[in-house]
Parts: structure tokens; sequence; C-alpha cells
């Protein structure tokens, strides 16, 4: 199956960082301080770049979804899980449309499913607007919503990506003298860890692909 035009940026980008910011393989293994701010620019921005590819990618299926909701009326897996993961309150039927209290009606939440659709994907809006991350509580409030099946997602997969995002979040709170005097990043392995990551990023690029046929 054909690779996503989102997926070809993302690595057309990852690209273009490991050539502006990874320096050759040194044989003994040590870096200059700038090679390894480099390395250090390298894996923030290719964190950054995956983060971005997830979440438009996610937002790209649930849209397409909507989209064949809104001018077919058919719904598709990823609705039903977009609803499901919505954490919104599925609610029974109302005895009556007329009750009898006062003026008071029912709301449209309770009764039209196009209104429960609206506030699922309105949520799930939400928790794309306030993902800041790619550890696995991230990846799974991103892509179980979708339509992706826990089987889809490799264990050994999320925990590189446990580790990616704790790499990231220890180089932000850390200065840039910690690693030039340490030598603690190896551009090496930050690339060998971005390969190993779009690896599996393929495979999950084709399984979106296929919620959306």
């Amino acid at each position: 199956m054909p690779k996503s035009t989102r997926f070809r940026i993302l690595t057309r980008e990852l690209n273009r960082l490991k050539k502006q910011l990874i320096p050759k393989p040194s044989l003994t293994g040590l870096y200059s301080n700038r090679q390894l701010t480099r390395t250090i620019a390298y894996r923030v921005l290719a964190h950054a770049e995956i983060e971005s590819y997830l979440e438009e990618r996610a937002l790209e299926v649930v849209r397409n979804a909507k989209n064949i909701w809104d001018n077919t009326g058919k719904i598709n897996l990823t609705l039903i899980c977009l609803l499901g993961f919505s954490g919104l309150n599925m609610d029974e039927p109302p005895e009556t449309l007329s009750p009898q209290r006062g003026s008071r009606t029912v709301k449209d939440e309770k009764i039209k499913i196009k209104k429960k659709i609206d506030l699922a994907l309105a949520n799930f809006n939400r928790v794309i607007n306030e993902n800041h991350g790619l550890k696995e509580k991230n990846l799974l409030a991103l892509l179980l919503p979708i339509g992706l099946d826990i089987r889809d997602l490799d264990t050994s997969w999320l925990a590189t990506m446990n580790t990616f995002g704790e790499n990231r979040g220890e180089v932000a709170h850390k200065s840039a003298t910690f690693y030039s005097i340490n030598q603690q990043i190896n551009p090496v392995d930050e690339v060998n860890m971005v390969k190993q990551i779009i690896q599996e990023l393929l495979r999950i690029d084709e399984l979106m692909n296929q919620l959306m046929q």
C-alpha cells in the first residue's frame, strides 16, 4: 500500500534534519561540543516531527470518517471507536421526548447521534490540541479512538517510544554543557532509534490508510 502524503513529508523532514545536524560517525566515539549540540537539536526536532505527523494523521482519519457520515450517513469503525473512547456518557433512550416537568426538553446530545458524534469529535480535537508527547499514554489517546486495535500496536515499539519521549524530556531540562562534558549522547544511537521508530510507524501509516478506505 502506498505511503501517505504526510508520511512522505515526515521522512523527507527527518532526512533533512539528519543531513543538517548529525555528524559523521567518530571512530573514537568522541564528538565536539558543536556536534553534540547539533545532535541534541536533532533529538528534539525529530521528536517534534514525529509527534506532529501522528497528530495530523489521526485527525485526518477522523475527519475522513466524519465526512463519510455527513455525506452518506454511514458509520465506520473510526466513528464507532471515536464514540467509544470519547469519555461521553452512553445514555439509554429517554422515556419520552415531551417531559411534563415545566418547560424542560430532552437535550440533543441524549437523543441525536449526530450531536454525539460532533461532541466526540470536539473531544478528540481537544486531545490533539493538548497532546505534548509520544509516550505510550499519548499514543493510545491518539490511535485507539481512530480505530487501531491494541493488537496493531507492538509492545516493544511502545517501549521504544517511551524511551524516545523520556530522552527528549531529558535534554529539554538539561544544559547542553552537561552533554559536552559527559558525552552522554551519541549521534549514531539517535539516528538508529529514529529509524527503528519509523519502520514501525510505516506499518501504522498503512493501517491508517486502510481505515480511510
